[in-house]
Parts: structure tokens; sequence; C-alpha cells
């Protein structure tokens, strides 16, 4: 989905940077990319964008935990192993601190929940984060997983935008679409 918006923002004229992780899919050289490994690097790296940006869209799937220490050696497997996870730092909720005028888009992937739950959800991100708008879905639902050429989507800010299963590119078009009459 990151990729889809990247296009529409690039065709519309937007000069932008993406900031990436792992990724699936081929980013066309046109695009300025600072790549990333971890959640922690993500952060930073953001974080040193942010001030000079009017619109940003938080498209990652980021992590939620970290492990709480990294062994430097190769765990022996044949005893047990416990993993000590703690939170990583919620970027999106840095956002609108750094760089108050800036439009926010989040995402909100849910699985498995109704369409009231994942309003419900993007309501919160938007009280928690600041989000401007959230773009929630649930991966559950078939051809609608991470990966998927396709998407079904809810646009929510005050209202509440049902956009069906469609192409990936088509969805980034209709975000677009709000997001240049909100701006």
């Amino acid at each position: 989905m990151g990729l889809a918006l990247a296009r529409e923002a690039y065709i519309r004229g937007a000069d932008l940077t993406l900031v990436v992780a792992n990724v699936s899919v081929e980013i066309p050289s046109v695009f300025n990319v600072v790549r990333v490994e971890t959640s922690s690097q993500m952060n930073e790296a953001i974080l040193k964008l942010i001030p000079s940006c009017d619109i940003f869209i938080s498209a990652a799937a980021v992590s939620d935990f970290e492990f709480r220490k990294k062994s430097d050696k190769k765990i022996d497997s044949s005893s047990s192993l416990f993993l000590n996870l703690k939170p990583t730092t919620k970027i999106i909720r840095q956002i609108k601190k750094i760089n108050p005028s800036v439009f926010l888009v989040g995402f909100k992937a849910e699985f498995n929940i109704s369409r009231d739950e994942i309003v419900e959800c993007a309501r919160r991100q938007i009280a928690d984060a600041g989000t401007d708008l959230v773009i929630a879905n649930d991966i559950s639902k078939d051809n609608c997983h991470f990966g998927s050429d396709n998407n079904e989507v809810l646009i929510v800010d005050d209202d509440v935008l049902t956009v069906p299963l469609a192409s990936k590119r088509e969805i980034a078009k209709k975000i677009f679409d709000v997001i240049s009459k909100k701006i």
C-alpha cells in the first residue's frame, strides 16, 4: 500500500521521501529512499524528516515489540528459550509533537473484527496520535492481507468512507482525493 501511495503522490507532483524497512516490492529509482532495518532506525529517520513535511503517511506496519536484549552469539537449540520483549516507540504518536501542522495519515490494520470495532480503533488512533485521517482495514478478509494487490478499507476522520475491494492503486487515488479536500 505504501508504494501505491508513493506512486500516486508522485503522479500528483509531490516531493517525497520513503522510509522503508523490509519490503517485498521493487521501489522505482525515481523515489528518494531511506532504508532502515529496525523500528528504532525508522523512528530516527522519520524524526529527522518530520519538521519539513506537509503530509506524513504512516503506512508501515512497524512491530509493536522488540527484543529487550539481543544475543551476540548463537543460541544453543538444545535448551529452552524465553523471549523477553519490550514495546517499541510508537512513531506515529510523536509526529504532531514535532510538527503540529503536518497532515498526518495513519493506518490501522485489524484482524477479524467488526466494522464498528475497526472504526472505533481508528478513532482511538485519531485521539491518541492526533492523526487527521486513518485508513483502516481487516486483514483477515479474502484478498486484503499484507502483500495482496487488493484491499478494502475505511477512510476514517469525522466521517467514514467505505472503499470496497479494489486495487491498491485505486485505493491510493481515493485516499489522495480525500487528503486533497482536507488540506
